[in-house]
């Protein structure tokens, strides 16, 4: 995603370099959306503490939490590619995910789903065992 994120930004800005008039300053616009976007969610940090599970994108822009008591189960899923990345309401489930396939899903007790992306299933999982 972050990838892409810069990819794009990069072609919107050579589009603008050659544009003439208000369609540089749209391609500008677009090229800074880009980079707004890519900085957001250039990371995602999970944090589980005695009572909670913390997540949040890039600098902490969109803070999740929920308390570990409402957690039915959690088991190590791999994500399709079309789930995509990011902020996804699927058929099912919420995903939250940058890069990768890897996640953790989360049944919770009102029988809702979520999906955190993770380069460390086996770590995330223990974490919130312990």
């Amino acid at each position: 995603m972050l990838v892409a994120l810069v990819i794009g930004a990069i072609v919107s800005a050579s589009a603008g370099y050659v544009c003439p008039g208000m369609a540089r300053w749209l391609a500008g616009a677009v090229a800074l959306g880009l980079l707004v976007l890519a900085w957001l969610f250039s990371s995602l940090t999970v944090i589980v503490s005695e009572d909670e599970l913390r997540w949040y994108f890039g600098p902490g822009a969109w803070q999740y939490r929920l308390a570990l008591a409402d957690i039915e189960a959690a088991r190590i899923v791999r994500n399709s590619v079309l789930n995509g990345f990011g902020i996804r309401m699927r058929p099912g489930f919420r995903l939250y995910n940058v890069s990768g396939l890897g996640a953790i899903e989360l049944r919770l007790k009102t029988g809702e789903i979520r999906r955190i992306g993770t380069d460390d299933p086996a770590g995330f999982i223990a974490a919130l065992r312990s």
